[in-house]
């Protein structure tokens, strides 16, 4: 067994948790990136360089379309972790029905908003060109339609992760670009169609995918932990998710302010293909997104779990595991962007002009570059959105997409003529990184730049000599935890009695673990942490065992009133003060006081 030093040993179930996590969001965001990515294809091919243009001129109010879907999720996803995290599954539950009652009715509210004012729209968008105009009608109307089912889909993914539905994920995201391609490819080989069966093709690959999410949700054999009730929605805590999501839906409403005023400054500018060879990184920045997005949403659903635990190390673990997994990934896209910037330019922009390749290339090259400090910016951002920093992470969420690039861009074209478009990306990216550092580095905190990062009290949490944490891979290692827990109980100032209580009810869990969770003849990890705080004395366990709630499982003994079949299980329930159990990110995690 091994007792693992708070300050250089790690968790071999959160770094396997973490990678999985980064890997369904991967798949989860490519999936969503792809749609519009795949349109772009199709209509650079079979439409021409009009349509690319209105694809340009739509970027930001996809960005704004993305607003109800990702505010709402980001919301619900950092409440209900911080609840799961304190074992309040009940109040957890009762998010979800809020959550998607929220999505369902402010969805539907702007598909009926910018369906009356798509004229004014289109022309806030700069499509002012007649023939671009009608375009950009057509693809807007397609879209609107599968619009409502992608922002539901987009706020029950976290719940599925959440609950370590993976593969379900992945098939529900792969499903959805199969969709896409499927349709795409009929609009222009079969029907021959516009702008407007290309956007209802993307609305047909969230349509059918939004069902399949749906059922696992309706199946009666799932013992799934959220349900969804009329009964269960609160309108004060429906308001409180929208609050809490609001630095999201800061981030994409400034992308399509920010988006409005660069692509009119473009405009403005009278450069044939400009518009269009920005819009085309524009594109690949939302292909290869995930490279960053990935490592920093799974940071923003860890942060909410380890916050509601209250526990220090794990979150330095994961703010680590995010930001070097972030530049990993960031700097690898930026180095194969780099490289092929030509190929990617080619498949992008079809047009006859030299000129537009030429624009397209020295775009992707330049922009590229600034692709390492997306991963610095957003994993900061993503934390604070959890963290205890609000006001803070509002005003930053602004800065990302609007407050920084839009006056970086107009001083860059002052300064560098249209190039300025593409150096303005890597300058603005790296000044909100350096904003981040600085605001860190502010942190009254005492210690480490790294204790800084927390930006939590010093307070929170317990210090590293009233904790111990243990990694456990088999059943006599697990055994062995009730002498330390003796032990430690006794270091804390606890008497004999109360020290031998700790080390039974230890045990005792130990056995229930081994009989139910190491049958299975695979290898697992149990990740223990014995915590004394205040006058309780604590053992938080997760592992990656099968799923079992032991307390649903207590009261299914005591209904059938067969408690001396799982005698164990009895003394384990009568000598908690209390406990709580929840099933996050496929693993089991299990809080008892005494």
């Amino acid at each position: 067994m091994k007792t693992i030093d708070n300050k250089k040993g790690y968790d071999k179930i959160l770094r396997r948790l973490f990678r999985k996590a980064e890997v369904s969001y991967t798949v989860s965001d490519i999936s969503k990136a792809l749609g519009p990515m795949i349109d772009l294809v199709f209509i650079s091919q079979f439409i021409g360089t009009d349509g690319v243009t209105v694809i340009g001129y739509v970027g930001p109010l996809i960005m704004l379309f993305e607003l109800v879907g990702t505010t709402i999720s980001s919301g619900a996803r950092n409440k209900v972790s911080s609840l799961i995290g304190a074992g309040k599954q009940e109040e957890a539950d009762r998010a979800f029905s809020g959550s998607l009652f929220s999505g369902a009715v402010l969805s539907l509210f702007m598909v009926l908003l910018v369906s009356i004012f798509c004229s004014g729209v289109s022309m806030l968008l700069g499509a002012r060109a007649p023939g671009i105009m009608q375009m950009t009608f057509g693809y807007i109307y397609g879209y609107l339609i599968g619009f409502p089912f992608f922002a539901l889909t987009r706020i029950l993914t976290p719940y599925l992760q959440i609950e370590g539905k993976y593969p379900l994920v992945t098939g529900i995201s792969l499903l959805t670009t199969g969709i896409d391609v499927a349709a795409d490819a009929f609009v222009v080989f079969v029907l021959y169609g516009g702008m407007f069966e290309i956007g209802l093709a993307t609305s047909l690959g969230y349509i059918v995918p939004f069902f399949f999410c749906v059922s696992y949700f309706l199946r009666r054999k799932n013992r799934h932990a959220f349900h969804f009730s009329f009964r269960k929605v609160d309108p004060v805590q429906c308001l409180e998710i929208l609050k809490i999501g609001a630095p999201a839906g800061i981030v994409k409403t400034s992308s399509f302010l920010g988006g409005i005023l660069i692509n009119n400054m473009l405009t403005a500018m009278s450069m044939p293909y400009l518009v269009a060879a920005y819009g085309v990184f524009s594109q690949i920045t939302v292909f290869v997104r995930s490279s960053w997005y990935a490592p920093a949403d799974s940071l923003q659903a860890f942060t909410g779990l380890f916050i509601g635990e209250e526990d220090r190390e794990s979150l330095k673990e994961v703010q680590k595991l995010a930001l070097i997994h972030g530049l990993f990934f960031t700097g690898f896209v930026m180095a194969v962007l780099f490289a092929f910037a030509g190929p990617a330019a080619s498949v992008l922009m079809k047009s006859e002009d030299p000129a537009a390749m030429i624009m397209s290339v020295e775009c992707i090259r330049v922009a590229c570059l600034s692709l390492p400090f997306h991963a610095i910016v957003y994993s900061f951002n993503n934390y604070l959105m959890v963290g205890k920093r609000p006001h803070f992470c509002r005003v930053y969420s602004f800065l990302i997409e609007c407050g920084v690039p839009v006056p970086v861009t107009l001083l860059t074209l002052l300064a560098a003529g249209y190039h300025g478009a593409w150096i303005s990306k890597p300058i603005s990216m790296a000044v909100l990184s350096a904003l981040a550092i600085f605001y860190i580095s502010r942190n009254r905190q005492a210690g480490s730049f790294r204790e800084k990062m927390l930006l939590l009290p010093e307070t929170f949490g317990v210090s590293e000599e009233n904790e111990l944490a243990i990694i456990a891979t088999s059943v006599d290692e697990i055994q062995e935890l009730s002498h330390i827990a003796v032990a430690f109980a006794l270091e804390h100032e606890a008497d004999r009695k109360r020290a031998r209580t700790y080390g039974l009810l230890v045990e005792e869990l130990a056995i229930f673990l081994s009989e139910h969770g190491f049958v299975d003849g695979k290898p697992h990890n149990i990740y223990a942490r014995l915590v004394a705080k205040d006058a309780d004395l604590i053992i938080r366990l997760r592992d990656d065992c099968k799923p079992l709630n032991l307390i649903d499982y207590y009261e299914a003994v005591k209904a059938d009133c067969a408690e001396t079949d799982e005698p164990g299980l009895s003394i384990i329930m009568k000598i908690a003060r209390e406990a709580s159990y929840c099933a996050s990110f496929g693993v089991n995690n299990l809080i008892v006081r005494i």
